[in-house]
This record gives C-alpha cells, structure tokens and sequence, in this order.
C-alpha cells in the first residue's frame, strides 16, 4: 500500500481495536479512568454507551488487555442479538471455550459453577456486552441483571459491562431494578477540532511516521466532514493518504481531503 511511501511500520488508519493506537483525548482518559476503577473496585455493573464508531470498543480492548494480565478474567459477546438461554450460554462460552450446557437449568448452573471456580482460583470474572443496545428481548436484560445476584456476604462474583450506543441508556434506565444494580454511568462523544488534530498525529506516530503528513488545513477538513467521529476519521484519512501516495505528495492538504471525501461519496456531518 502506501507504508514504504512513508516509511511507515504499519497501516496508521484501520478500524481494527488495535489498543495501542488509543488516542486518550480528555474524555477517553476519563472514560478510562471510570472504566479502570470499576473493574478494580470489583462493582457489580457498568453502562458504557457512545455515539456509533467513537471508540467504545477500542477503549474496551485497552481495558481487557491492562486487566487479564493482573488477575481477571473475561467474557465478552459481540452479538448480543440472543435469546436469554443463548446468552447465559455465550457468556459461558466465552469464559471455558468448551462445551456448554443446552438446557436452562444447567446453563445456570454450570456457569455459576465457572464464577465461583473462577473466584476460588483467584480471579475476578469480567462480562462485557458490546453492542447491548441492539439486545431485543427484554428477557436477556432481566438474566443479565439476574447474573448480578451471584455474589457472597462481602463481594459481586462478577462485574459487568453493558456497552452500546446511546439508546442503550434508555434501555436499562427502563428497566427499573437493573437500573439500580448500576454503579457507574460512563458516556463517550466525539472529538473536537483540536483534538482530531492530535489523533491524526498520534496515530501516525504510533504507526512509524517521522514527519507531519497531514498539514493543519487537511486535519481540520477531516474533522469538518467526520463531525469528530474517529471511525470516519480513519475511513477519511485512510483514503486521503491513497489519494496523496497516487499523486506522489508527499503532504495531505485540504484538497486531497475533499477528493478523497468525494470518491467515498459520503456527507457525514451534514
């Protein structure tokens, strides 16, 4: 692709939850920070929500990767579009990745066996569910809740993390007796003009950049058409440094923004 034109290690712009790209503008450090001090407080629940592509799931992976190595342990379901039973039985899964129980009654059953198995050997079991908000069934939010009276006369035996879009407040907010399991309340929005400067910049420095590859004019127009939404952003610069490799610029300008915007046919922020 375009790396050697650069002399870069890697691709700087793919969506992949890659944590080492984390850019920790003002409110991702805080929503790290609130994110951190759940887990090693041990509470019992979480909601994470964000507009789409603000970068929940990459501060999430950042999160799991810090904590699996200090003592805990985590099961996450990306689609959560499940039925109650298929849900406690994902959950399991993702903690033994072995067979699990197809009956109710022993899905419970087993996966309580796990958490306190998990507990015995010293860790902290951790259940994340990405993309909550496109859970359905409000069967599935009350055995979520339910998974929450696993405890004993002094701990959870689990936290867990409800991660979403913004609807997904609403969701567990209606939800009355979930609602009050809920210790910590956690929002991501997007970034500001400054701040896609500097997450342009990082990310390229991670990547292996030596020099400004995108002047302040080019960053500014990113953030003009992404509204501060790094998954566009990286779409966005991702074609815009194709578009400057095709042309041999060595500089991505402002212009080359707009035609690369243009190819993708989008208006994001209008």
């Amino acid at each position: 692709m375009y790396c050697d034109f650069w002399k870069l290690r890697e691709l700087p712009f793919q969506n992949a939850p890659d944590a080492k790209f984390l850019y920790k503008s003002n409110q991702h450090a805080e929503a790290l920070s609130r994110l951190t001090y759940l887990l090693r407080a041990k509470e019992p629940c979480g909601v994470f929500v964000g507009t789409y592509g603000c970068g929940k799931t990459l501060l999430l992976h950042a999160v799991q990767r810090l904590f699996a190595t200090q003592g805990y342990a985590f099961s996450t379901v990306t689609n959560p579009r499940l039925s109650d039973l298929d849900m406690l039985r994902m959950i399991t899964y993702g903690f033994t990745k072995g067979e699990v129980a197809t009956g109710k009654g022993d899905a419970i059953m087993a996966l309580e066996r796990v958490l306190r198995a998990t507990n015995q050997d010293g860790k902290h079991p951790v259940v994340v569910i990405d993309e909550a908000h496109a859970i359905e069934d409000e069967k599935v939010f009350e055995e979520l809740r339910l998974l929450l009276n696993y405890q004993t006369e002094t701990k959870s035996l689990l936290t867990l993390v409800l991660a979403g879009q913004s609807e997904l407040k609403n969701k567990v907010e209606s939800n009355k007796q979930l609602n009050q399991r809920v210790s910590m309340k956690i929002t991501l929005g997007a970034l500001n003009k400054a701040e896609v400067r500097a997450y342009i910049a990082h990310r390229l420095s991670t990547a292996g950049a030596a020099v400004k590859i995108f002047d302040d004019g080019a960053a500014d127009a990113v953030f003009s058409v992404s509204g501060g939404i790094p998954r566009w952003i990286n779409n966005i610069c991702h074609m815009s440094m194709l578009g400057a490799f095709m042309s041999q610029r060595k500089t991505v300008d402002a212009g080359i923004v707009k035609k690369a915007v243009s190819s993708m046919e989008i208006n994001i922020a209008g």
